[in-house]
């Protein structure tokens, strides 16, 4: 996936709108009791309309999952504001990487850890400090400046670290949907995947992970095995696209009684080629941030699930 736009500023109705996604509860009456509580502090146009950031609608997210809790206003104060002292992701990011690539693999992932402990959000984590800093291991591989030794440690530690949040931030009780999540036949790059799926339960999905380089017979067998109302299929190389391709035709027709899984594509690889994905029974997830992308997820699975019922 892309870098998140940072940048881009949602009107209250817009910003309602994305939240709903996995809030529905929300609404602009809400988000304004949030305002006249201190919590968020949207942007003001000069006619006085309120604009949310990227990290406004991020910083509501937790605000949510922390009231699922049963966390008082309080508490949630208390906890906004250890997050509001701690040291910028960026920073974090950079003594992360700089701490790995002299080998000092414990202190570099308690940099990571103790942020968590101190109130830095999950989603936060992902993006804005392991996500960056897997892009800068691939531009010094590249340019000769680490050893495919060290991309490879550094990638490790960085998988050991999101499954180490991952459980740390999961959801204490599951509900629908159940997901099934993997890479497909020969696709390697994983962790992008692996931090979508801790967002994922996180929020409370039931999820089997399958991991990478997973062929169309073993994930049929995996369908049948789990049921999952989801399937997610994830391809960051467009070389891999025949494989996708492959994948979803042994779904499309393999017999799979009453609960036959929606199929979803998401990863660099697909972003270009949604139609033919579609025409196979898939969807398309493009969404460049992971709390977008699991937005998205739960929101094809909830119409569905609403016509069901």
């Amino acid at each position: 996936m892309d870098a998140p736009n940072e940048s881009r500023l949602f009107t209250i109705g817009e910003a309602v709108t994305q939240l709903q996604a996995a809030y529905p509860d929300i609404s602009h009456s809400s988000l304004r009791f949030l305002q006249r509580e201190g919590m968020v502090e949207p942007m003001r146009t000069v006619g006085g309309h309120r604009l949310y950031t990227v990290a406004d609608l991020d910083r509501v997210r937790r605000i949510k999952r922390w009231q699922e809790h049963r966390l008082s206003l309080q508490e949630i104060r208390q906890r906004l504001a250890k997050m509001d002292a701690l040291t910028p992701p960026a920073q974090l990011a950079q003594r992360f990487l700089d701490l790995a690539a002299e080998g000092e693999m414990e202190a570099a992932a308690e940099v990571v850890l103790h942020a968590d402990e101190l109130g830095q959000g999950l989603a936060e984590t992902f993006e804005q400090v392991l996500r960056p800093v897997l892009v800068e291991i691939g531009e010094r591989w590249v340019a000769a400046a680490f050893s495919i030794a060290q991309e490879h440690e550094i990638t490790e530690l960085t998988r050991e670290i999101v499954a180490e949040l991952s459980n740390r931030h999961a959801a204490a009780g599951y509900r629908e949907p159940v997901v099934l999540a993997t890479c497909v036949v020969d696709e390697l790059h994983d962790l992008g995947l692996r931090m979508l799926c801790g967002i994922l339960r996180q929020r409370g999905v039931r999820l089997h992970y399958l991991g990478a380089d997973v062929s169309a017979p073993y994930l049929v067998e995996a369908v049948h095995l789990r049921r999952p109302h989801i399937v997610l299929l994830s391809v960051s190389l467009a070389e891999h696209l025949p494989a996708l391709r492959e994948s979803l035709l042994a779904i499309s027709t393999e017999p799979f009684g009453d609960r036959r899984p929606l199929v979803v594509g998401g990863g660099r690889g697909i972003g270009h080629h949604a139609g033919d994905r579609e025409a196979l029974g898939a969807r398309v997830v493009t969404q460049v941030t992971l709390e977008g992308a699991a937005d998205a997820i739960l929101e094809t699975w909830r119409p569905a699930s609403t016509a069901a019922t």
